[in-house]
């Protein structure tokens, strides 16, 4: 063959290749590539278009706060977990014991066990009537599990016949995904923002010595148009209400304690210092005195009486319930002095 042959066959097969690029077939990455040869005959799988990205949410107008339904929040009276329960596993993460079940509706609950339980809904009810994203969840005085078997550590509080006395549920919607991916109070897309800031103040001000990174999670939420919300939230509450402090030195609903714990340390160069000690990041200490002012406004539209609906939806007693709006009320009035 001549050299002007193949010089002629080299240039045909680069065209080749070029055209066949341009419709997708050369290139391997390419989805028509990609495709099971089933996908021939209809039988593989489908290529769908990547889901929309999701907006990041933190905070949301909770509207008239002074109107708000503290005691059931986020959920009703409809939605709440419905006996008799079905076993469905032992959940094994985190440090409480918890169990999956299964209610009489057919819907999915978390069940976690313990001292937290009180804790956990009464100031998830809190920061949702601040506008704070939070899962839906509720106290059961007690009730029974049908089914149960294998458990482990959740065994100290489920007796044999399934039995089980004060616990929070907490609703486990299949169309929402729990990322896992636990955000950095200094370190997350609402940096800088007085809605963030906020949050630490709530926190500080329920005590919450656990605020670590691997308590703080995004949930992924559909909606109806298809698009998409990733709610930044605080997904454990249960280490509040007490002391706050080191590894031997804090504790978790003890009113005693939470009365006499401190909460503001003054002004200074414009931000608000917050008696903070515990496990959560450095916006936990100080937040800009004109957040904290927005905050302020939000907080203070709780009255005494919407505070103490959610600690009887946690379980808490009279004395308790009044103990802990007292407190609260406290704290909420010396925020207002202090920004004003």
């Amino acid at each position: 063959m001549s050299a002007s042959s193949v010089l002629r066959n080299r240039r045909i097969v680069a065209l080749a290749a070029v055209l066949m690029c341009a419709v997708g077939v050369w290139a391997p990455s390419s989805p028509a590539y990609a495709k099971d040869k089933k996908d021939k005959k209809g039988k593989g799988t489908e290529i769908h278009a990547p889901a929309p990205k999701a907006v990041a949410a933190l905070w949301r107008s909770p509207g008239d706060v002074s109107k708000l339904d503290l005691y059931y929040g986020i959920g009703n009276e409809s939605q709440m977990p419905r006996g008799p329960f079905a076993f469905v596993k032992e959940d094994t993460s985190g440090t409480n014991p918890k169990v999956r079940v299964k209610d009489a509706n057919g819907i999915l609950w978390n069940i976690k066990f313990d001292e937290e339980v009180h804790s956990e809904v009464a100031c998830s009810r809190i920061a949702w009537a601040c506008g704070y994203m939070v899962e839906e969840s509720y106290f059961v005085p007690s009730g029974k599990i049908t089914g149960v078997t294998g458990l482990g550590r959740a065994g100290k509080f489920v007796g044999r016949d399934g039995s089980f006395s004060s616990a929070m549920f907490e609703k486990r919607p299949q169309e929402i995904t729990r990322q896992g991916k636990f955000w950095s109070w200094d370190s997350n897309p609402f940096s800088g923002s007085k809605e963030l800031s906020g949050l630490a103040i709530l926190a500080v001000l329920l005590n919450n010595w656990d605020a670590k990174q691997d308590n703080n999670n995004v949930l992924t939420i559909p909606a109806g148009d298809g698009t998409a919300s990733d709610w930044y939230i605080v997904a454990d509450w249960g280490g509040t209400l007490g002391k706050m402090g080191g590894v031997f030195s804090h504790s978790k609903w003890d009113l005693d304690a939470y009365r006499k714990q401190g909460f503001l340390d003054g002004v200074s160069g414009g931000q608000l210092k917050l008696s903070y000690s515990g496990k959560g990041g450095n916006i936990l200490k100080a937040v800009p005195v004109e957040h904290a002012r927005w905050f302020a406004g939000v907080i203070s539209q709780l009255s005494d009486e919407q505070i103490r609906q959610a600690f009887r939806a946690a379980g808490a007693s009279d004395t308790e319930s009044s103990g802990f709006t007292s407190r609260i009320r406290e704290k909420i009035q010396e925020l207002q002095a202090a920004v004003h």
